[in-house]
């Protein structure tokens, strides 16, 4: 079930890979979001697991504090990992004397810790990093790296040196391939497969592929494999990887929450599929992921809404002045911001984080007039004949419309919220619904209707149909 991975740590830039030393289990490499939204911390855990549902935690995997001994890491953005002749190669991106360079630690098991970094002589960069690395099926290894243009070329044995004649700048560019950062390479068959950030839908939300016979290219443009743009209000880039688990091909990917661009993001995990030609078939993201659909007769914690459509049933309203600072910026960073800013506003469903001593939680809150919570899928048996949800309200009625398979779609019931008492005063509500109609797998709206001042209508913690 999405998200994967416990709520005390928030991954984004997810690299998933079976190892030959193990192949019955998945490791998972990712960044390590600071809940609060202040970046990234400067060390990163691995998980694992042998059935994609129940992921074990082996602790930080690389903790840049202490291994990097030449410069004070702040912030350690996305890293990738490789397997060679037994021992474990772990990329990530550092400043040295000044300048961002790819380097790459080691270790002798696959959960780390990795340890006497050096920095890649010839991937200084002055942007992100954004490693990514490829063990090829004869041995020969390949590192990529950058923004707008990606870089790379092919590693020496010991696998932190460069053949310096294979290095290309231009492998991906935004212009020819909407690239924006976030590589991550993978080989199916004869194809080798260059997965990215793209911005050809605007923001780099959606997360593509390239393909090549060649590992260092050319590459053709393929297509969307996941988009994340709704997974929460200000969403701003994708990141993730491919994998092949016991003969299924598999999606890695991040959404972010909280309505944060950063501080929060979850890695998530889709099954896809490929056609004759070895193109990739898009799919939309889903709360069951790698699982059976939802059974509408067990507790659906909110949080795990995959995807939100704000406003989507309401009428519509005036113009909005945007609720934090313009700053003078010019070129690329003023296009950034605009499309930072496009959507963002006070109200609209969100995630909201809890911690309570060791305890994380998670649930819905800032639902406004017409803002659709979406889950897919959950599975109704049609002889549910109730809607109980436990949901936070103050000073205001909502209307809770129940929908399945789109947000005009058929009206289950409808569920009134009234004040309970304050917003961390949770109470119970129930309605009466009719699913003869609906029996099977449908994807679930919860739509809120205005019934009181049209701002924070009601926070959703859980639900279910009895």
């Amino acid at each position: 079930m999405n998200p994967i991975l416990p709520l005390y740590y928030a991954a984004p830039d997810v690299e998933a890979h079976v190892w030959k030393s193990d192949p019955d289990r998945v490791y998972l490499y990712c960044s390590n979001d600071r809940i609060d939204g202040g970046g990234m911390d400067p060390y990163q855990n691995c998980f694992s697991s042998a059935d994609l549902m129940h992921w074990e935690d082996h602790g930080i995997a690389f903790d840049a504090r202490t291994a990097v001994n030449w410069t004070k890491v702040d912030n350690l953005p996305a890293i990738d990992v490789a397997e060679k002749d037994g021992r474990y190669y772990y990329y990530f991106t550092a400043p040295v004397d000044g300048v961002l360079m790819q380097c790459v630690a080691s270790s002798d098991r696959p959960g780390g810790p990795f340890t006497d970094p050096k920095p890649i002589v010839g991937t200084e960069f002055p942007s992100c990093g954004d490693p990514s690395v490829l063990v090829d099926e004869d041995g020969s290894a390949y590192l990529f790296w950058g923004q707008f243009y990606l870089r790379g070329g092919k590693l020496k044995d010991n696998m932190y040196e460069l053949e310096p004649d294979t290095v290309d700048t231009m492998i991906l560019t935004e212009q020819e391939h909407g690239f924006h950062e976030g590589s991550s390479i993978r080989r199916r068959g004869e194809y080798y497969y260059l997965l990215y950030a793209d911005t050809t839908r605007g923001k780099p939300t959606c997360l593509s592929y390239a393909k090549s016979k060649h590992p260092l290219g050319p590459y053709v443009k393929g297509g969307v494999i996941i988009d994340n743009e709704k997974c929460d209000i200000i969403s701003w880039n994708n990141h993730g990887s491919m994998l092949e688990f016991r003969g299924q091909w598999y999606i890695v990917y991040h959404r972010a929450t909280l309505g944060r661009e950063i501080g929060g993001r979850r890695v998530c995990l889709e099954s896809i599929t490929f056609d004759d030609n070895g193109d990739i078939r898009e799919v939309c993201m889903t709360t069951q992921g790698t699982g059976k659909p939802l059974s509408a007769a067990e507790w659906i914690d909110a949080y795990r809404a995959c995807e939100f459509d704000w406003g989507a049933a309401a009428e519509p309203a005036p113009e909005w002045t945007p609720f934090f600072l313009h700053f003078p910026l010019r070129g690329w960073n003023q296009q950034m911001n605009e499309y930072r800013l496009k959507n963002a506003k006070d109200d609209g469903v969100r995630t909201a984080h809890v911690i309570k001593g060791d305890e994380h939680s998670e649930y819905l809150t800032r639902f406004a007039d017409g803002d659709a919570a979406i889950f897919r899928y959950v599975h109704f048996t049609g002889e549910e004949t109730e809607f109980v949800c436990e949901a936070a309200s103050y000073r205001a009625e909502t209307e809770l419309w129940l929908r399945v398979d789109a947000v005009d779609g058929p009206l289950l019931g409808s569920c009134r919220i009234t004040h309970s008492g304050g917003w961390a005063d949770w109470k119970e509500y129930r309605c009466k619904v009719n699913t003869k109609e609906t029996a099977g797998d449908h994807a679930l709206y919860l739509i809120a209707r205005e019934g009181g001042d049209g701002h924070r209508l009601c926070d959703l913690k859980r639900f279910r149909f009895v």
